[in-house]
């Protein structure tokens, strides 16, 4: 989606009331009260989401350029589990992952021990926005990757190096963003850009918000013998199935949603016992055989032995023996 879009669409509706308002204080012929505080609220609201929308768009630019250095970035995407919230940027890149909130503010912004002010007003409630955007992205990766995300305010109309606050998101003016991303060391391969790129575009980019991941939707599966597809990849990265993809079951051949439970076969009750009827059966005729051969053994033992005696004793042929006739030479 076009970086701003969201704001800019929060902009118009603001402009549209402000509309209604002025037509409404003209038909009133009222220059106060509390038709006029609504429509000072509603220019106010929609002066701010106007300087969104443009500041989104110079940050958008900005990441733009970085596409060079290896560094993919998406904007105006869906906030995992919170349908009418949005993500202002997301950039992927050999640093790792970045959930950007771009923030055009105006006046004095400050950060002191870890704190961010705007004008002497604390705005906590800005960091752990942008926290909490952080870990529900980050819940939607692969384990190995979730190191690699990390939360961030860049100031687009101010000049800020960066510097990282009490809930861990880092404060960077828009001038500094580049620079900052492109000397971060490496973390990511160029294989897990592309897949963290593919994967983050089909989940945040699609026509409806992600859920929410919580731990109830860890699943332990055994492991199982990679594809040819998947043993081909080089070790050590982590291939990301697409959005809306599907698996081949072993069973059937049938494809089935990708982390869609197996279906497992109900037996019915009746044919429960009786499988369990024949397999007693079958055991019992095998131990009655083993019986029978074994009563038949001990009746015949008398002469088993004496036929394997005969048996040994007429195998053997005494050898006869000859006399030797010894020569006697004359005497003299």
């Amino acid at each position: 989606m076009e970086a701003g879009f969201g704001a800019e669409e929060q902009a118009t509706r603001r402009a549209r009331r402000v509309e209604r308002l002025r037509q409404e204080q003209s038909a009133s012929d009222a220059t106060g009260g509390a038709v006029a505080d609504a429509l000072a609220r509603a220019e106010r609201e929609k002066r701010n989401w106007a300087a969104g929308a443009e500041g989104e768009r110079r940050v958008a630019e900005t990441l733009d350029t970085l596409g060079q250095y290896g560094w993919t970035s998406l904007h105006d995407v869906h906030w995992p589990g919170r349908p009418l919230a949005n993500l202002d940027h997301v950039a992927i890149g050999p640093g790792g992952v970045f959930i950007i909130d771009a923030k055009n503010w105006t006046g004095d912004v400050t950060l002191t021990d870890g704190v961010l002010r705007q004008n002497g007003y604390r705005r906590d409630r800005e960091l752990e926005a942008v926290a909490d955007a952080t870990a529900a992205v980050t819940a939607l990766v692969a384990p190995e990757h979730r190191s690699a995300l990390a939360g961030m305010i860049c100031l687009a109309s101010q000049d800020q190096p960066v510097t990282w606050t009490t809930p861990g998101v880092r404060v960077v003016g828009r001038l500094q963003l580049a620079s900052h991303l492109v000397g971060l060391p490496a973390k990511l391969s160029p294989y897990d850009v592309a897949d963290l790129g593919r994967f983050l575009s089909g989940e945040l980019g699609a026509k409806s918000s992600p859920a929410l991941l919580t731990t109830a939707s860890l699943v332990v599966r055994p492991a199982k013998r990679p594809s040819r597809s998947a043993r081909s990849v080089a070790p050590g990265v982590v291939t990301y199935l697409p959005a809306g993809s599907a698996r081949r079951t072993a069973s059937n051949g049938r494809r089935r949603p990708a982390g869609a439970r197996p279906r497992q076969r109900v037996e019915a009750p009746h044919m429960a016992a009786a499988r369990a009827g024949r397999s007693c059966l079958a055991t019992f005729m095998r131990l009655a055989i083993i019986l029978i051969i074994f009563m038949l053994l001990m009746a015949n033992a008398g002469r088993i032995g004496a036929w394997f005696s005969e048996a040994i004793t007429g195998s053997v042929t005494p050898v006869p023996t000859q006399s030797v006739i010894v020569p006697v030479p004359p005497p003299g």
